[in-house]
């Protein structure tokens, strides 16, 4: 014989009650005043105009507070901010300031919400280290992957605009700042022209340093290379006035590459060889070496046929 068994269930009117209940019972609580201390993040106002925060000074103090549940439960999760003044600054040691803050107890009520009271500040004083505001130009410098395709490349160096950028930030960093870097530029089969602009890589080691520019222009002009070669006669220097030489070869074949709007520009006068005698004879040769004394700066990849010249001292 089975036997049914009756399920017990909780009635409705029961749980609403006890939701109703447990509503009233929390009001009833929060609308009480406690006190508690919170952790209110801070900022700083009314620095010297020539002084800058060089370290990260503190960022939160802790103020015990007198207020009703509810505001006070609004306050843990909004977090209101709190400026303090620094207008009262004292001076501890080098770059070592400091002000009281409670002196400032009336000023961080006004900032909070009339619910609330202000019963007590736990910290006594906020050190700032401070340095002086300083402006300096540093130059730029760049980090770049450039590869171009068979038979181009640059006429001249890649130009930047700004070539160095005016900083405003304490003395203790800029004097560390010898130069900025730019974002890494990657640019391949490059046959064109070349104009980017250029973020300036900024470093978490200089985060108080403001930059005049955010941005530099990188520009170089593209062009197809040709190789050209010349027959150029050289001259010997440092040669004694007792001592003649007879040289072979008498000319040096020059191999070059350069642009081709500016190959019609190359000439025999372009370039100038000399041969250093004084050179060969400190260092015991028995040949001169011919090294280019002059050359134009669009010119690239230019080499010397032979790389040495033979002598005989003529009597």
């Amino acid at each position: 014989m089975n036997r049914k068994v009756k399920e017990h269930k909780i009635p409705k009117a029961f749980l609403i009650a006890v939701v109703f209940a447990v509503i009233f019972w929390s009001l009833i609580k929060l609308s009480k005043e406690y006190r508690t201390v919170i952790s209110f993040p801070i900022g700083y106002v009314n620095l010297p105009q020539d002084k800058l925060i060089q370290k990260h000074p503190l960022k939160a103090i802790n103020i015990q507070v007198r207020g009703t549940g509810f505001w006070l439960i609004k306050q843990r999760i909004r977090k209101s901010k709190i400026d303090l003044d620094t207008r009262n600054l004292q001076k501890k040691e080098n770059s070592e300031y400091f002000f009281l803050i409670h002196n400032q107890r009336a000023s961080i009520q006004n900032q909070l919400s009339d619910n609330y009271t202000v019963e007590a500040i736990l910290q006594d004083s906020v050190f700032l280290n401070l340095g002086l505001l300083i402006s300096k130009k540093i130059p730029v410098v760049a980090n770049f992957n450039l590869e171009y395709k068979l038979g181009y490349h640059l006429l001249e160096k890649l130009k930047f605009s700004p070539d160095s950028v005016l900083v405003f930030g304490p003395e203790a960093q800029i004097n560390k700042l010898k130069k900025i870097e730019l974002e890494k530029l990657i640019l391949k089969n490059i046959s064109k022209n070349i104009s980017k602009n250029v973020a300036i890589k900024k470093s978490v080691l200089f985060d108080k340093i403001k930059y005049t520019s955010e941005k530099v222009l990188v520009s170089g002009d593209v062009d197809r290379f040709t190789e050209g070669t010349l027959e150029l006669p050289f001259e010997i220097i440092n040669l004694p006035d007792s001592i003649s030489v007879s040289t072979f070869p008498k000319k040096i074949r020059a191999v070059y590459q350069v642009g081709l709007s500016n190959f019609n520009k190359i000439n025999e006068n372009s370039f100038k060889i000399t041969c250093d005698y004084l050179e060969s004879k400190l260092n015991n040769l028995t040949y001169l070496i011919p090294k280019f004394s002059s050359k134009p700066d669009f010119v690239t990849s230019v080499k010397l046929i032979p790389s040495k010249v033979e002598f005989l001292i003529q009597k």
